[in-house]
């Protein structure tokens, strides 16, 4: 049955602009992970030349990329010279598995953690600000399984601490301001608490040693 395998590359074709280039240069030789008949092969070449098919690519990619960029502005801003190319090689090895595309900041930042681990991600502060928005992440998305009636008493609210090997103080404010850190900083050890407090997160600097 080639109706699935037809209906997979055109949903691939949208997900992946290379494989939109690939087929649109390449014709059906492009096609060949798929099984097809010749007047589907025909069909999906023909889209990929069609004016409207960049357009839905771009809107597909800008769909995935919104909760990202949700969940990590600081993240991307700071990787902004190279975050085309980190999401070509993450969404090109992951097809969303929901049509509401729910869930691509997770797969985003299990993407990162793995790059990090393996010492692939080239960039001197970009472990420590990915993990302090990461724990933001778990701790606004832990609102989800409290009901109001739970909320904790002050003082005893959820909490994360992240520890900066840079001041955090310089690096948040400079991507807050879409601007890049300044390269150099010294090291120290500089922990960061962060607390929930009802539906918004309360960041405090604590004491810092180098």
């Amino acid at each position: 049955m080639t109706l699935k395998d037809f209906q997979r590359a055109l949903c691939d074709m949208t997900l992946d602009t290379r494989i939109t280039t690939a087929v649109r240069k390449q014709g059906a030789p492009a096609l060949s992970d798929y099984v097809l008949t010749p007047l589907e092969e025909m069909r999906l070449v023909d889209v990929s030349r069609q004016r409207g098919m960049d357009l839905n690519c771009t809107l597909a990619r800008g769909n995935r990329f919104q909760p990202v960029v949700e969940m990590f502005p600081l993240t991307c801003e700071l990787l902004k010279p190279q975050l085309r190319e980190l999401l070509d090689e993450l969404w090109s090895g992951h097809r969303p598995d929901n049509y509401q595309l729910a869930g691509e900041d997770e797969v985003f930042a299990d993407f990162l953690e793995g790059k990090i681990a393996r010492g692939k991600l080239d960039h001197p502060y970009a472990a420590e600000v990915f993990r302090y928005e990461r724990n933001c992440m778990d701790l606004a998305k832990s609102l989800r399984y409290v009901a109001v009636e739970d909320s904790p008493a002050p003082g005893s609210e959820p909490f994360r601490r992240v520890h900066f090997r840079h001041d955090p103080q310089i690096l948040l404010r400079a991507l807050e301001n879409q601007q890049m850190p300044p390269a150099g900083l010294p090291e120290g050890d500089y922990p960061v608490r962060i607390t929930l407090r009802g539906d918004a997160l309360d960041v405090e600097l604590e004491a810092a040693t180098r």
